[in-house]
């Protein structure tokens, strides 16, 4: 199963590195759309939508919305001319970090606060509205990120981010398997522990020192940034845990099988979507 893992994750993310680097924007908005929306009809089955009809007419549901607020409330402005968010960019990423303070509490608090969502399909429908739509905004305004004056500043932002979630995915499932003994939270996730979490953190924040360093950032706002980082860690792992939640809730295992060793695209992604709004909002804070 590990070799599987390796090999799947490696192709995925040759196909990333590819499209991240080497895709004009447009093109790049629409795939990442179009990865989002698959999400979307994946995500249909935790709100327990079991007609293929109705989990296609909500994975289109989740593109309209992301279209329409691009295009409407944004005004395909992600970026002001001054290099800052622009102020309705701002404030959907504010609420999706509000969004993921009450997903994260519900995950604490589970199975005591479910009777709200469980087995409420429209509930758990705008759950993933609000999980995917300001994850793909907020993925287009990193890759946006001085685009005019240099197409691989975003990409390289992105695949910090990116990096981020990989290191905390990646180091927890090595300390896990090494040093774990002690249960995370065994009502939501039985085979996370607290050994993996902390190994996770600790990956984070060797990541960050190496990309202070290689930028040669000012010391004096190492801790700050790394700070940051760790926050970003945590809340990509809540991400995971969430869907986890809602998986078992909808007694799912996985939420797809279109990835061999992974499972399904959400299986992949769902850290990302929590940790690239709450990233943006820090960083339109502490660099920008």
């Amino acid at each position: 199963m590990l070799k599987q893992r390796i090999i799947t994750a490696v192709i995925l993310a040759a196909i990333l590195l590819s499209a991240l680097f080497t895709m004009p924007f447009d093109w790049f908005a629409w795939a990442s759309l179009a990865v989002f929306g698959y999400g979307a009809y994946e995500w249909s089955k935790f709100a327990e939508i079991s007609k293929l009809k109705y989990q296609l007419l909500y994975a289109v549901g989740s593109v309209v919305a992301g279209i329409a607020l691009y295009a409407g409330f944004l005004d395909f402005s992600l970026w002001t001319f001054t290099g800052q968010l622009t102020e309705n960019n701002y404030l959907i990423m504010v609420l999706a970090c509000v969004w993921w303070t009450i997903s994260s509490i519900l995950v604490l608090i589970y199975p005591r606060g479910n009777r709200v969502w469980q087995h409420q399909p429209v509930v758990k429908a705008v759950f993933g509205y609000l999980t995917l739509v300001p994850a793909w905004l907020a993925l287009l305004t990193i890759r946006e990120y001085h685009y005019l004056l240099d197409k691989d500043s975003g990409a390289w932002l992105a695949l910090f981010v990116f990096s981020i979630v990989w290191s905390a995915d990646i180091g927890a499932y090595f300390a896990g398997k090494k040093f774990g003994s002690h249960k995370l939270m065994p009502n939501v996730s039985p085979g996370k522990t607290i050994e993996g979490f902390l190994g996770g953190m600790f990956a984070v924040v060797v990541l960050t020192l190496i990309v202070l360093w290689n930028n040669e950032i000012d010391f004096a706002n190492w801790l700050a940034l790394t700070a940051c980082c760790i926050v970003i860690g945590v809340v990509s792992a809540f991400g995971d845990l969430s869907e986890s939640m809602l998986k078992r809730d909808a007694g799912i295992k996985d939420s797809g099988n279109i990835l061999p060793g992974h499972g399904g695209l959400l299986d992949r992604i769902d850290s990302l979507t929590a940790a690239m709004p709450v990233f943006l909002v820090f960083f339109s804070h502490f660099y920008l």
